[in-house]
């Protein structure tokens, strides 16, 4: 409600991914000890749901001179993530119900990874995927 009070918002964009999808990426997080790059093991390949699109996230996996040196974040458990999941959705619902009942609400369920998902949101935003000027804005 502050924030409406002091600047325009036209939209609000709800990026939203099955629940089962961002647990299995969470869990696949790893981290490089040496160089301290991010990878993610989690291979994602689900049924879609009532009848939708399959939904596919490849891994992100770390090049050769990395694979050998993967951790786990301590804090990257099963009760830990969705412990996580139960405080944003306490927090974030009641925002997401702010912005629905003012009609400035787009609820964008992720197809999948980046390269399925830029496309399609570009294309509900109404822009050009294949406009520069466009992806950056």
């Amino acid at each position: 409600e502050i924030l409406e009070g002091v600047t325009d918002i036209d939209l609000v964009i709800n990026l939203k991914l099955r629940e089962e999808a961002l647990l299995a990426k969470c869990l696949g997080r790893r981290m490089c000890s040496q160089c301290g790059g991010n990878f993610n093991v989690a291979s994602i390949d689900m049924e879609g749901e009532n009848g939708g699109p399959r939904m596919y996230m490849p891994p992100l996996l770390p090049p050769p001179q990395c694979e050998s040196k993967l951790i786990t974040r301590p804090d990257d458990t099963e009760e830990v993530v969705k412990e996580r999941l139960r405080v944003y959705h306490d927090l974030c619902e009641p925002v997401e119900d702010f912005y629905r009942a003012r009609g400035k609400l787009l609820e964008f369920n992720l197809p999948g990874g980046i390269p399925e998902s830029w496309p399609k949101l570009l294309q509900a935003l109404n822009l050009d995927p294949g406009n520069e000027r466009s992806a950056a804005a």
